[in-house]
C-alpha cells in the first residue's frame, strides 16, 4: 500500500490538546471613589436610629441702635428659625447565589471575588449619588463641553470667599473629570516647572489650585457625550448620612443548594441648607443656599 505524506494538525489531534484556563482573572476595572472623603459625616452618629434627621438653622443677629434716655428701651429680636428635614431612605444592594456545584468544581475563588465585587458596586452606587449633586449647586461658571481654565477657577474661588468658606482652615476641594483635569494641564500656571516644583507632564498630577487639593474622579454627573459636572466643594456644603455602612450577608439555601450572598447599606446625600452671613430683622430668617459650593461646567 502506497505511503502519503500527512501532517499531524490541531485538526487531527484535536483530542490531545487541551483548553487551558488561565489561574488569574482578567477582572472589569474599577474607578477611585473619592467624593464621600470631601464631604461632613458628623451627623451620623445621631443617626444610629430614625429615619428623619432635623437640622435647626440658626440666623445671624442684627446690630441695633441705642439712644440714650430711659423713654428708649431696648428691643428684643426674635428671629423665625426653621430647619432641614433629611430622610434616610437610600436603600442599596448587590448580591448573587452561588451554587454549590459550581463553588465545588470551579478552580477560582468566586466567593471572595464576587464578595469584593459587590462591595465596589455599592461604594460606586454611594459616589455616583454624590456626584449627582452637583447639578443643583446654584453658583455655576463654565460651559458644557468647553475646557476648564484659570478665570472660570478664580470665579468659582471668589464664590468661596464671598461666601465665607475660604480662610485658613480651607477644607475646600477641586473634583475634575480627567477631561476637564487634562484641559488644565496646558495652563502654565499650574503646571509648568516656573511656578511648580515638579511639572504635571512629569506626574500627570495637579497641584493645590489656588489653595484647594485638586482631586478627578471618572464617576461625575455627565448630561451629554463630552459633558461633565465639575466642582468645588467645602466639606461643609454636602451631608452623608451613612446609617447602615456597606454589610455583608450570607445564608445557605437548601432548596437550591447554593449560597445567597448580599451586601447593602442604607444613607442619603444631600446639599446642606447654609445660612447666609447677612443678619436678618426681626421675625424673618436668613437666606438659605449653597454658597459652599460652585458647580464648573466642562468636559
Amino acid at each position: 500500500m502506497a505511503v502519503t505524506t500527512s501532517e499531524i494538525t490541531s485538526t487531527t489531534h484535536a483530542a490531545f490538546l487541551p483548553t487551558i484556563w488561565s489561574d488569574d482573572t482578567q477582572d472589569a476595572l474599577e474607578f477611585s471613589t473619592v467624593i464621600a472623603e470631601l464631604v461632613t459625616t458628623k451627623f451620623e452618629a445621631e443617626m444610629k436610629v430614625g429615619r428623619i434627621l432635623e437640622i435647626p438653622h440658626r440666623s445671624n443677629m442684627a446690630t441695633q441702635t441705642k439712644t440714650e434716655g430711659i423713654s428708649n428701651t431696648i428691643a428684643f429680636q426674635a428671629i423665625t428659625q426653621t430647619n432641614q428635614d433629611i430622610t434616610v431612605s437610600t436603600y442599596e444592594y448587590a448580591a448573587c447565589l452561588l451554587n454549590k456545584v459550581v463553588q465545588a468544581q470551579s478552580k477560582y475563588a468566586d466567593r471572595a471575588a464576587l464578595s469584593k465585587k459587590m462591595g465596589y458596586a455599592l461604594a460606586r452606587g454611594m459616589e455616583v449619588t454624590l456626584a449627582a449633586l452637583a447639578q443643583n449647586f446654584s453658583q455655576t461658571v463654565g460651559a458644557y463641553g468647553t475646557d476648564t481654565d484659570d478665570s472660570q477657577l478664580r470665579r468659582a474661588w471668589q464664590y468661596l470667599a464671598d461666601g465665607g468658606f475660604v480662610d485658613e482652615d480651607n477644607d475646600i476641594a477641586w473634583v475634575f473629570s480627567p477631561g476637564a483635569k487634562q484641559s488644565l494641564f496646558w495652563q502654565d500656571r499650574f503646571v509648568s516647572g516656573d511656578f511648580q516644583s515638579k511639572r504635571a507632564i512629569e506626574t500627570a498630577q495637579l497641584p493645590n489650585l489656588y489653595g484647594f487639593p485638586a482631586y478627578h474622579s471618572q464617576l461625575l454627573r455627565s448630561p451629554a457625550s463630552g459633558q461633565h459636572d465639575n466642582f468645588a466643594l467645602h466639606r461643609s456644603a454636602a451631608i452623608l448620612i451613612r446609617q447602615v455602612k456597606p454589610t455583608a450577608e450570607s445564608q445557605y439555601r437548601i432548596e437550591y443548594n447554593a449560597d445567597a450572598m448580599l451586601i447593602w447599606d442604607l444613607y442619603t446625600a444631600v446639599e446642606a441648607e447654609q445660612p447666609a452671613e447677612t443678619p436678618v430683622a426681626d421675625g424673618t430668617e436668613s437666606t438659605l443656599g449653597d454658597s459652599g459650593a460652585v458647580l464648573l461646567k466642562g468636559i
